[in-house]
């Protein structure tokens, strides 16, 4: 019992460090939707901030969970524990990523209908609360959230095809400059729904902590 009580230590500050990097990558999901409604450098200068700081986190969580592993001997269960947190810190990294490819894009977004513009900020909206329900699920290691975490995912993918069919069918009726920048913003669309698809990798992760296997739905 003893001799297991620095690998525990070291155990929880892992988990609480990456919590605390996926509170970072919440910080850039709202000034990226903070975006979205409202075009500001100021926004655009914070949120590349933080990316540069979730980089340089994720290396060193990286190193760390690699410490673990050679230094400790941990059990098959804290074994599972420091592989899934390496993959959710790689995921959180990834969509970080995904956030900042399209910054140049979304000073764009205000040219796009009301409608479409309200329906892309509600995605968005939700894809940050899936982030939210997964760290939720990582700092618990309990899947008690899984059902409406597939139910948000499934309500983000409908809003993707509603919005890309959208700016399509907007695409095909204009010409010139308006249609060339709606036509990129189909990649600022596809980037959020990006997101929500490695957030569903972190769900899976911690179902591997668990229970040994990457799918919720494989739980007995």
């Amino acid at each position: 019992m003893t001799t297991r009580t620095p690998l525990r230590r070291d155990l929880a500050d892992l988990k609480q460090k990456v919590y605390l990097l996926g509170e970072k990558c919440i910080e850039v999901s709202d000034l990226y939707n903070l975006l979205l409604e409202s075009y500001s450098d100021n926004l655009v200068n914070s949120l590349s901030q933080i990316t540069k700081e979730i980089k340089s986190e994720s290396k060193l969580l990286n190193d760390q969970c690699f410490l673990v592993l050679t230094l400790q001997q941990p059990l098959i269960k804290d074994l599972r524990f420091v592989i899934g947190s390496i993959q959710i810190v790689l995921n959180l990294e990834k969509i970080t990523e995904q956030y900042s490819s399209t910054l140049s894009q979304i000073s764009e977004v205000a040219i796009l209908k009301p409608k479409i513009k309200e329906d892309l900020i509600n995605m968005a909206t939700k894809v940050q609360q899936l982030l939210r329900d997964a760290l939720t699920l990582y700092l618990s290691t309990s899947l008690d959230k899984c059902s409406d975490i597939s139910r948000t995912y499934s309500e983000i993918t409908f809003l993707h095809n509603i919005i890309y069919k959208e700016i399509l069918n907007e695409v095909a009726k204009v010409a010139g400059q308006k249609a060339q920048i709606e036509a990129q913003l189909l990649a600022t669309i596809r980037s959020i729904e990006k997101t929500s698809d490695l957030t569903l990798n972190i769900v899976e992760q911690v179902s591997y902590i668990i229970i040994g296997k990457t799918s919720p739905e494989n739980q007995k």
